[in-house]
Parts: C-alpha cells; sequence; structure tokens
C-alpha cells in the first residue's frame, strides 16, 4: 500500500537492514560522541554523558530513498539542537557533516539538524538501540530519507560549506527531503 503521507514510499513490516560499509566493532568504552567545526565549544562526550542528557521520544515513520517505509517507529534520543546549544556553532554554518564508526559519512543542511524532531537516537521501540540500527548512537531526521540517518555515528562537524557523504559522492540529493521526493542530485 502506498503512504499517504510519503510520495512514491510503500509500506512493509521490517527494516531491510543496510550496511554499506560493513558492521564495525564497537568498543563502548573508548566510544567517544564528538562535536567539531565551525563551534565556539568543541564536545568530546561519553556514551554515558549522552545517555543523560535529556531525552526526546517520538513515534514516526521511516522512508528509505529505495521506496519503502516502516510505519510508526518509536525513536528515543537527544535532540540535535542540543548539540548545537551545547557548542554554539558560528553564523556561517550552513551544513553538518556526520562521520560514523564504520567510515560512513552523509550531510544534512543547518534547518533540517535544527529541527525539533531531529535526534541523536540512543533507543528504538523502547529498547536500547540494536548494532544492526546504529548501536551506539544513530542519526534521525524524520523527514529526510534514511540515508542522511548514519548510523554508529561518532562525529558531528559543523561546516560553512556544502561537502558530500558518501552516498552524495555516488549522485544522492545533497538535502533528501522525504516529501519533495528528493532522491537523486539534478544538474
Amino acid at each position: 500500500m502506498e503512504g499517504a503521507d510519503a510520495p512514491g514510499q510503500r509500506y512493509i513490516p521490517n527494516f531491510v537492514i543496510y550496511m554499506a560499509l560493513g558492521k564495525p566493532k564497537v568498543d563502548i568504552n573508548k566510544y567517544r560522541f564528538i562535536v567539531d567545526g565551525r563551534v565556539e565549544n568543541e564536545l568530546k562526550l561519553s556514551y554515558e554523558e549522552l545517555k543523560a542528557l535529556p531525552m526526546k521520544r517520538i513515534i514516526t515513520d521511516f522512508h528509505c530513498v529505495t521506496g519503502w517505509s516502516v510505519k510508526e517507529v518509536e525513536w528515543e534520543g537527544v535532540q540535535l539542537n542540543r548539540f548545537a546549544q551545547m557548542a554554539k556553532p558560528m553564523e556561517d554554518v550552513e551544513w553538518v557533516y556526520f562521520t560514523s564508526l564504520d567510515g560512513y559519512t552523509t550531510v544534512v543542511a543547518f534547518e533540517d539538524f535544527m529541527h525539533e524532531d531531529s535526534l541523536l537516537v540512543l533507543k528504538m521501540n523502547g529498547s536500547p538501540l540494536p548494532i544492526e540500527h546504529g548501536y551506539p548512537a544513530r542519526i534521525f531526521i524524520p523527514h529526510l530519507y534514511g540515508w542522511k540517518g548514519a548510523k554508529w555515528v561518532y562525529k558531528i562537524t559543523f561546516l560553512e560549506e556544502y561537502r558530500d557523504g558518501y552516498w552524495e559522492a555516488l549522485g544522492y540529493s545533497q538535502r533528501g527531503r522525504v516529501f519533495l521526493e528528493e532522491r537523486f542530485k539534478t544538474i
């Protein structure tokens, strides 16, 4: 059945699991979440410090650029805009670049990063984030396609200028907004 809210999508019961660069080994004791780039205050937080931050819980659909969606997934984590409040990005920041433990990268517009429902997810469907979904932390921005939600993320870099991530370098859209069907770059 076609998703009423998401053009070009069809709902399936379970996630298709992608690991474009393989599943990384995670040593939670050595894991550090870093916020850097064009900021006044660089951050370096342990997993325990992340879990101690205020959390937000949302229930919303997940949309993959390949055309499938999963309905009503429960996501819980730290609002991404909290990291902007803590790090204080420079006024010229327009993009935010994510780097994962497996080497995967992606980029989102600063305005998408700042959306109130944009999360650094630590829990999914009421349980700690499973490794195949990005434990210890993943990005989830409900109005963007799933490839923008880097799994196993460990670094957020605030940028003045756009920089391609993994899929963007292969022709995927700079923005990736689901409701505008921004799947691929246009020339």
